[in-house]
């Protein structure tokens, strides 16, 4: 499946604390680490890991962190030529990390506001856009549909129903968000009812996820699996919602056994944190049929 992934990608620097608060010290010898992050790229990097062929364009700049996203992304096998190079500066994060706790601090400049422009040509030989809720994409989400491109948006943290600014997605066919309240059903009934979505999903952390698919009234749950222990890891929201869209387009699963995969791919990622390209289909299937905590890659 060819997919353009329009999403937030910026360089990570890690660097790791002895405590929270940090204390001052003049200087510290450390090992530091250096990364890319961001919805957009975490989407990208797992769709190419399951086999699928990815653009990515993600709002840069012409600077030390746009090469970054550009060599993380030949290294996952993720084509970056999509990326507008239009910022001042690229985004960036550093991340400090400390007994399994981890604060994040970004700088995303004017990206957040960019708008990614992409050609009819590029549209039209793509079979998926997946679009972040981060950036502006009511104007890509409109050209997809004249071309016929199904869209897959992945919204982040969403605790009411659609509000006036999130009105372009209700287009989209497939809708995944996660919520961190306890009145799921209500919510993801509410966004079912207003959107086209084939598919409407939302994510519960620890609880699973809750999804419903048109002209049904069942809710259905996919309770979180639990593969091994480690700590939970930035951008496993991207993961479970490109895994979903993986599974619903581009192999015709129906929604529970999407949304089965989907938290079979969380739970891996939680617990092989350094080898985000080991996620490939056959070591994902393998982990799915196999009971929790017992499952490895292969």
């Amino acid at each position: 499946m060819r997919v353009v992934v329009v999403g937030m990608a910026y360089a990570v620097v890690t660097l790791p604390v002895d405590t929270f608060p940090v204390e001052y010290r003049a200087v510290r010898d450390v090992p530091i680490s250096a990364s890319v992050g961001g919805s957009g790229f975490t989407a990208a990097r797992t769709l190419a890991a399951l086999g699928d062929e990815v653009y990515l364009a993600a709002p840069l700049g012409e600077d030390a962190e746009g090469v970054a996203v550009d060599v993380a992304a030949y290294r996952y096998g993720v084509n970056s030529a999509m990326c507008p190079r239009s910022l001042p500066r690229s985004p960036r994060a550093v991340v400090l990390e400390c007994d399994g706790q981890r604060q994040i601090s970004r700088d995303l400049g004017e990206a957040p506001t960019a708008h990614v422009d992409l050609d009819l040509g590029a549209l039209a030989t793509s079979e998926l856009v997946i679009v972040d809720g981060v950036l502006p994409t009511a104007a890509l989400i409109s050209s997809a549909q004249a071309t016929g491109v199904p869209v897959a948006a992945a919204l982040g943290t969403v605790r009411e129903p659609p509000l006036l600014e999130q009105q372009p997605y209700l287009a989209a066919e497939l809708l995944v968000m996660s919520h961190d309240g306890r009145d799921e059903e209500h919510l993801v009934r509410t966004w079912r009812r207003r959107s086209a979505a084939r598919l409407v999903v939302v994510t519960l952390g620890e609880r699973g996820a809750v999804g419903m698919v048109p002209h049904s009234e069942e809710v259905i749950h996919v309770p979180a699996r639990h593969l091994g222990g480690g700590l939970r890891p930035a951008g496993v929201g991207a993961t479970y919602a490109a895994t979903l869209a993986h599974y619903v387009f581009a192999r015709g699963c129906d929604a529970r056994g999407a949304m089965e995969y989907a938290a079979t791919a969380a739970a891996w990622t939680i617990a092989h944190p350094g080898e985000p390209d080991g996620l490939r289909e056959d070591v994902l299937e393998a982990a799915a049929a196999r009971p929790d905590e017992a499952a490895q890659a292969s």
